[in-house]
């Protein structure tokens, strides 16, 4: 894609981002209505960075829109997450069938159905190493955790099985290391009270644009 292009996508991410935002602050979906999800544009500002990433990592290729929808997703997800230790189901639910479709659309487009295949299984390893974490360790990972790692299982597992290892690992290792900055810096209590949701995000995301895809 040509830089004008990047920078075009930059916008579409940009004002998806803000649709969304006014769209959740002003539903039910929040805790507390009307809560603010993050500083003014920087939700914004962020979506867009990564659409213009994924723009010149992915090109003019049928999964953009799919990898594009998970960063507007992710985003609000993880800025939802940070401010209050939450990831409702009203808003993972239809942002993975959401995804799962443009994931579909592409496997028609490209006629390559094995992706698609790959993606699901990716989507039923990760509910099922989430899943065991839940029931064997009560308390310390969430529901909503357990249906944020199905969403982007099915994510990682489109690129191939090195991003789902690669994504899930640097996920809880970033979440690790910024559990022991605020111990260090004295402002955590012993417990988990970083929210693991933005983690996981970011995690997948390195993969994703970091490592080859299969």
């Amino acid at each position: 894609m040509t830089p004008v292009s990047i920078a075009g996508w930059g916008l579409v991410g940009l004002a998806l981002a803000s649709v969304l935002r006014m769209a959740v602050q002003r539903s039910s979906i929040l805790p507390a209505k009307g809560e603010r999800l993050a500083p003014p544009t920087l939700l914004e500002v962020v979506t867009a960075a990564l659409f213009s990433v994924l723009a010149w990592r992915i090109g003019a290729e049928p999964d953009l829109f799919a990898y594009s929808w998970l960063a507007a997703a992710g985003v609000l997800l993880a800025a939802v997450d940070w401010n209050s230790r939450t990831l409702p189901t009203k808003l993972i639910w239809p942002s993975g069938i959401i995804l799962a479709a443009l994931f579909s659309l592409a496997a028609v487009l490209n006629r390559d159905a094995y992706p698609l295949i790959r993606s699901a299984a990716g989507m039923l390893a990760l509910l099922a190493f989430y899943g065991a974490l839940y029931f064997l360790q009560p308390g310390q990972l969430g529901g909503g955790d357990l249906r944020l790692g199905a969403l982007l299982g099915l994510a990682l597992g489109w690129a191939g099985w090195s991003t789902v290892l690669g994504g899930t690992l640097f996920g809880w290792f970033s979440a690790a290391v910024a559990l022991l900055v605020l111990r260090i810096a004295r402002r955590s209590e012993p417990g988990r009270d970083v929210p693991l949701g933005p983690f996981l995000i970011i995690g997948a995301f390195a993969a994703l644009l970091i490592q080859p895809t299969n």
